[in-house]
């Protein structure tokens, strides 16, 4: 398995390359838009991606947030517990982020209701505590190269949350370094994170595969820091063929697979 790179380690990342990310906070916010009678839930979602985007934007360090891949809709539900204090702004201005994006969204669909604004922020948070379920093979995939090849997850993303997903999916044991943007205050596709996440694997870039969903952060990041790599491209056209990518539709499709 993995000819031609020796697979002497393999790093992950885990949010839509493990585990469903994306669509599970699109499906919170639907939840939390059918609370809104006589409002379609679809715009409910797409008002507040908006509005939440806009307001991240010009929140304090977003330059810093952006350089972390924190995304605005994490900002929605982290808590920022366990975050480098370069994070401290952010994880201080959290609260009042969330107040703010979900008031200016009910605004934008003509309601003006802080009480309600707060309510479904709760219901947001409450949702996305309910899980994000493993992609089709992401377990097997993990339990077949534990053993096999130095494991590492490199995910971007506040320190609270991604330890809960990764938590969630009952395969943190499985990996002997685990990397998160906001908690060690680097992220992808900085070559300084794919250095620090090889050498907590003992592990050589030359010897080493990135597998992710991200082509600018995954992919290129990887490819940039000395890595091989594997695109998870959920059916989205290969934005450049090279020898050292392989391409698979889901994580799955790597299992008994050379790259």
């Amino acid at each position: 398995m993995f000819a031609g790179v020796a697979s002497a380690a393999v790093i992950l990342d885990l949010d839509d390359t493990l585990i469903v990310e994306e669509a599970v906070a699109r499906s919170s916010l639907r939840r939390a838009g059918e609370l809104l009678q006589g409002k379609d839930p679809a715009e409910v979602v797409e008002v507040v991606l908006t509005t939440a985007r806009r307001i991240w934007r010009a929140g304090p360090d977003y330059s810093l947030c952006h350089r972390l891949g924190i995304a605005s809709w994490e900002g929605l539900w982290a808590t920022f517990e366990g975050s480098p204090s370069v994070l401290d702004d952010v994880r201080d201005w959290a609260p009042a982020y969330r107040q703010e994006v979900w008031r200016a969204a009910l605004a934008e669909l003509g309601i003006d209701d802080p009480a309600l604004a707060t309510t479904l922020s709760d219901a947001y948070v409450e949702y996305q505590h309910g899980g994000h379920p493993l992609l089709a093979g992401a377990a097997e995939l993990v339990h077949l190269l534990e053993g096999r090849c130095q494991l590492g997850l490199l995910t971007n993303g506040p320190a609270d949350i991604q330890r809960l997903k990764l938590d969630g999916t009952g395969l943190a044991a499985s990996f002997g370094a685990v990397v998160i943007s906001g908690e060690v205050g680097i992220g992808k596709p900085d070559p300084d994170v794919f250095a620090l996440t090889l050498s907590r694997l003992g592990a050589q870039a030359a010897s080493a595969v990135m597998v992710g969903d991200s082509w600018e952060r995954d992919i290129l990041g990887a490819l940039d820091a000395g890595l091989s790599a594997a695109w998870v491209s959920a059916g989205r056209p290969v934005p450049e063929r090279r020898p050292n990518i392989t391409v698979v539709d889901g994580v799955g499709e790597l299992i008994g697979r050379s790259f």
